[in-house]
């Protein structure tokens, strides 16, 4: 694997190698399924399934965000790591892992959940190996499990770190935990200045709402921004280190040069802000997804002003056909001969 295992996971499988019995796993480590040596090997060095979270797609990851842990400062705040490694399975595509290249305040050898559930990154767990088989043992000195034949099923109790999410209108007491809020169908201009109390604030998307002043979030980490606005005065972004991608809807026409300053910026939609000057875009430098409506893509090509590093875009509308999606790709220069279009209901 080319990196040592910690000493008390080494130690355990001087123990056994797994819970399992022939294809049949106890589940003892909690409530996962505790990988043989070779399995564990192979995770890691055959499907490499360390590398990243699962991917969806441009259309549902170009504004993507992966949320700090509690307590701060100690996992990496990534959706995968070649010091994660996976000991423990779920058998449903989420693992437990012991991670040997912790963010700052972290410690080697500390236990996190990762995988297909844990699209917002993972979770710290337990800061070793250790720790975590020490409270695994109270919880049965307490009779806090259930068993079913050989199968072991512990009742940990549900661990506090404070609200992370809000989906709703902005309470009168934010949380400083808080680091997504999606705001819907608000009545009135929403006023984002209590924001400014959550320090760690990530993600901020207003769904149906309206705001008419984004200088709250000129302080904020925030990365990913949906907002209808009022005059669209996006003077409060600029230079703004953390943005990667806005989606913005708005009436007015949109100076969009402070957008120029933002280093991080990867992904626009602009398919609501159709009297905006598009011409700023090329000089988005880091810019890699791109949605816009069809009159606004014929304006940015026939300017030749699209974006140099782009690596997807999106024809945004609902009365787009799919030849418009062909003329589209065939201006950007993709190979259109063997396009398919597919449909389907599920």
């Amino acid at each position: 694997m080319g990196r040592p295992l910690p000493a008390d996971l080494r130690a355990l499988y001087l123990i056994a190698d797994g819970d399992g019995i022939g294809y049949r796993h106890r589940y003892l480590i909690e409530n996962y399924a505790w990988l043989p040596l070779a399995s564990l090997v192979g995770e890691y060095t055959d499907s490499r399934e360390w590398q990243d979270r699962p991917w969806f797609g441009w259309d549902l990851e170009w504004d993507a965000v992966v949320f700090d842990t509690a307590p701060a400062e100690t996992v990496r705040r990534c959706g995968g790591h070649p010091g994660w490694i996976r000991f423990a399975s779920g058998e449903d595509g989420n693992y437990l892992a012991v991670d040997v290249s912790p963010a700052r305040d972290g410690r080697p050898g500390q236990v996190i959940a990762t995988g297909r559930d844990y699209d917002d990154g993972p979770v710290y767990a337990a800061d070793s190996l250790t720790s975590l088989l020490r409270q695994h043992l109270e919880l049965l000195e307490q009779g806090a499990y259930e068993t079913d034949d050989d199968h072991i099923s512990l009742r940990r109790p549900g661990c506090d770190n404070g609200t992370r999410q809000i989906i709703g209108g902005i309470p009168e007491e934010v949380p400083p935990t808080l680091q997504a809020i999606h705001v819907n169908d608000a009545t009135g201009t929403v006023d984002l200045g209590p924001l400014t109390a959550a320090p760690g604030l990530r993600r901020l998307h207003l769904n149906r709402s309206t705001t008419a002043d984004l200088t709250p979030l000129r302080d904020l980490p925030v990365e990913s921004v949906r907002v209808s606005l009022a005059g669209g005065d996006l003077t409060a972004l600029a230079g703004h280190p953390h943005l990667a991608s806005l989606d913005l809807n708005t009436a007015a026409p949109a100076d969009l040069t402070p957008l120029r300053s933002a280093p991080n910026l990867h992904g626009l939609d602009l398919s609501g802000a159709g009297k905006a000057d598009l011409t700023v875009l090329a000089d988005l430098v880091n810019l890699r997804y791109l949605a816009l409506g069809r009159r606004q893509w014929t304006t940015l090509l026939d300017h030749g002003k699209v974006p140099p590093a782009l690596a997807a875009v999106r024809l945004a509308g609902d009365d787009v056909t799919f030849d418009d999606a062909l003329a589209l790709a065939s201006r950007v220069g993709l190979d259109t001969g063997d396009a398919l279009r597919v449909a389907g209901s599920l």
